[in-house]
């Protein structure tokens, strides 16, 4: 074991708020059945563009799989499902404009069952990602448009389109299901468990978005809230609810399957920040994570409930991601040259595999490959590297899942490069950390 010493910087990498050192070991040992995977991202066609021809779209999937095989990964997170819509032949969603342009356009084949069949052939599983609640990514105010006007160019097939009424619009006019409605939770869990019938996958899989990150425009709500409400229940136990339901409908739905499917969460990194940084202890948790309360937290911004989950054995895995640096902190304040430490890489993993021990729940890490750039902590191209390494601290950290695709094919960063070129060597047993 080694300390880590910090990037450009004098001195040893340490632990949130402590002196202690950040050790990691002085190999990269391959652990049995690991799972090495990457996020392949349909949104906005982050990593695949519109297709031009059937021809060159199936040969771009085929060279996905040549890629994943090229870096000793065997898992791929496809998103078949980005916006209510579906890269696969639904009898619920519309084929996604994602895929031509055109939503509800049939594509001329089905688009992940080939993928699966291909991926198979080569020993790759392959989960489907799936985005439960979001209609529009687009800001419909960047598009001119207003709600009734924007679901009208939605497909007749959309349920978005056919219930407007269980459609609600955020701050930044983006549109998503309405997650307190129980006939969307049908819905959802319906197309879920249309997908795990009808395809070979080793997984059904939801990220971070739940409820938005930005806040929700709904009239409705506080009506149904104050409405629907249990005894002291705040609008946040409220939104919980609502998720957690919808969580526990997808898990007992596929229960239902005579082959197991898995069922896996990618929550955003921090799920609870410990009490002890909050002042008078308000706000946290007292098993929460050690980092700054300034932090995001997923249970009480996203309403996503993981430990829960986990706790009543509703997932079978959890991606947290961790998109943080090994080293990181920022100004006091704007202008600042005074720095403060919010969060830490190994702080959050250490917390993740404590809470999947207690669970008994299994633990892959999410990591943050597309923050490579030129300046700070990853234009280091060993921060990934050492990320990996440090991993290996934890007997329970069965793999890391890499944030997305495109981080593996693109040539404009430098430090990138050199990553990628590094991340093949451990795997080979010949790159050490620094």
């Amino acid at each position: 074991m080694k300390k880590l010493a910090k990037f450009n910087k004098e001195g040893y990498v340490t632990y949130y708020e402590s002196d202690e050192c950040i050790l990691i070991p002085d190999e990269y040992k391959e652990k049995s059945e690991e799972l090495r995977g990457v996020w392949f991202s349909t949104v906005v066609n982050i990593d695949i563009a519109k297709m031009k021809d059937i021809e060159s779209y199936k040969e771009y999937l085929l060279s996905v799989i040549k890629k994943v095989k090229e870096y000793k990964m065997n898992t791929v997170v496809f998103q078949v499902r980005p916006t209510n819509d579906a890269f696969y032949k639904s009898n619920l969603n519309p084929w996604s404009a994602f895929i031509t342009g055109v939503e509800d356009k049939y594509p001329g084949f089905d688009v992940f069952g080939f993928f699966v069949e291909e991926a198979k052939k080569e020993n790759i599983e392959v989960h489907a990602w799936i985005n439960p609640y979001r209609v529009s990514q687009k800001k419909l105010k960047d598009l001119n448009m207003g709600k009734k006007d924007f679901l009208k160019t939605l497909s007749e097939k959309n349920f978005a389109r056919k219930r407007p009424d269980l459609v609600i619009e955020t701050v930044e006019s983006k549109l998503i299901l309405d997650p307190s409605s129980e006939e969307v939770m049908e819905f959802v869990s319906d197309s879920v468990l249309e997908i795990a019938k009808n395809y070979d996958i080793k997984a059904v899989h939801i990220d971070d978005y739940f409820y938005p990150y930005e806040e929700i425009v709904d009239d409705k709500e506080q009506e149904k809230y104050l409405s629907w409400k249990k005894k002291d229940e705040t609008l946040s136990d409220f939104r919980r609810d609502n998720v957690n339901r919808m969580i526990k409908l997808i898990h007992e739905k596929l229960a239902t399957l005579s082959k197991k499917v898995e069922f896996g969460i990618s929550p955003f990194g921090i799920y609870r920040t410990n009490s002890k940084y909050f002042e008078n202890g308000i706000g946290g948790w007292e098993k929460g994570s050690n980092n700054h309360a300034s932090c995001l937290q997923c249970y009480d911004r996203l309403y996503a409930d993981v430990y829960l989950w986990m706790k009543e054995k509703w997932i079978d895995y959890v991606v947290p991601q961790v998109y943080f640096d090994l080293d990181y902190s920022r100004p006091k304040e704007k202008g600042s040259l005074e720095e403060i430490t919010v969060v830490k890489y190994a702080d959050l993993v250490k917390w993740w595999s404590d809470i999947c021990i207690e669970t008994n729940i299994k633990l892959y890490i999410g990591q943050a490959i597309y923050r490579y750039n030129n300046e700070g902590n990853w234009s280091n191209p060993y921060e990934i590297i050492n990320q990996l390494m440090y991993n290996q601290n934890y007997y329970n950290v069965s793999g890391s899942i890499f944030f997305t695709y495109n981080s593996f094919v693109k040539e404009d960063v430098a430090s990138l490069v050199e990553a990628r070129k590094l991340l093949k060597g451990i795997w080979k047993k010949d790159v050490k950390p620094v």
